[in-house]
């Protein structure tokens, strides 16, 4: 009986501890933004560049907690809060925060400027909102097949185009990688110039994603979900290679390009189902 009880706790501490994790990517990150706003210079500024890599690594942690959780069976109400809670601090108030810091520390004299923080506050808002009606209409004890698809723009897929986007600029402002430097030894004019163009654009990227993130008509598929469901296909198998290959040489483009087409989906989506055929079952 007390080995059985032992079991009992580790279960589920385990899947808090993961959520924990989570939690502390955001910390960690929120301090780096934190730490950017003290000055422009470029060891200031790269900070954000860390910030990005925390959110991603947070969605690592985002994953496997509940996958784990209900594995062991140990799925509860508290472990669905805490981790809206730590989804909160890291897919919400982080990138929130990178965007306006990277907005404030490479834009000048913008007649838009007071407008940004409410850009980036209406991000933060649709955090929130999508967190609080998540937590309402999920039992925590419905299994990873309960859920396939999403009513609004989960906030790990929010927060994954905002540190998607400023990884892409960094990697392209730097120019020091050797896939870049492949293409030209110096960086070329027109690339700074695209570059430049990524920080005006995150408020406006910040306010779409915090309407999406609510919006019950946008549909998002759950993706890990599907790809961790039993009897998955040869072909998603070979996806998920490959997918793997091209993230480990190509990890900050493809890391952009995969967010920017997920934040895409319904858009896109009636497109897919002509050649699927598959429907998807609605849920929060």
């Amino acid at each position: 009986m007390e080995n059985g009880n032992e079991q009992s706790r580790t279960s589920i501490v385990i899947p808090s501890l993961i959520t924990i994790c989570n939690a502390v990517c955001g910390f960690i990150a929120l301090t780096l933004i934190a730490g950017s706003l003290e000055g422009s210079e470029i060891p200031k500024l790269a900070q954000l560049n860390k910030a990005a890599w925390f959110i991603l690594c947070g969605m690592l942690f985002d994953v496997f907690d509940g996958r784990i959780a209900r594995a062991t069976g140990s799925a509860s109400s508290i472990g669905a809060h805490l981790d809206s809670l730590s989804d909160l601090v890291t897919f919400g108030l982080a990138p929130a925060g990178l965007s306006l810091a990277l907005y404030h520390a490479s834009v000048s004299g913008s007649v838009i400027k007071p407008l940004v923080w409410l850009f980036g506050l209406a991000y933060f808002l649709g955090a929130l909102l999508r967190l609080a009606r998540f937590n309402a209409e999920h039992n925590p004890d419905e299994g990873s097949d309960g859920h396939l698809a999403f009513k609004g723009m989960p906030t790990p897929g929010a927060a994954g185009v905002i540190a998607g986007l400023v990884l892409v600029y960094f990697w392209l402002d730097q120019w020091n990688s050797w896939e870049l430097e492949l293409i030209a030894a110096e960086k070329p004019e027109s690339v700074s110039q695209i570059v430049s163009l990524i920080p005006h654009f995150l408020p406006y990227v910040c306010f779409l994603l915090g309407y999406s993130m609510v919006s019950n008509r946008l549909i998002y598929p759950h993706v890990g979900s599907r790809f961790f469901t039993r009897g998955q296909s040869f072909d998603v198998f070979v996806s998920v290679v490959f997918g793997g290959t091209l993230i480990v040489f190509f990890v900050e483009p493809v890391v952009c390009i995969s967010f920017l087409i997920y934040m895409m989906l319904p858009m896109i989506r009636p497109i897919l189902r002509l050649f699927s055929g598959r429907s998807v079952r609605e849920t929060s």
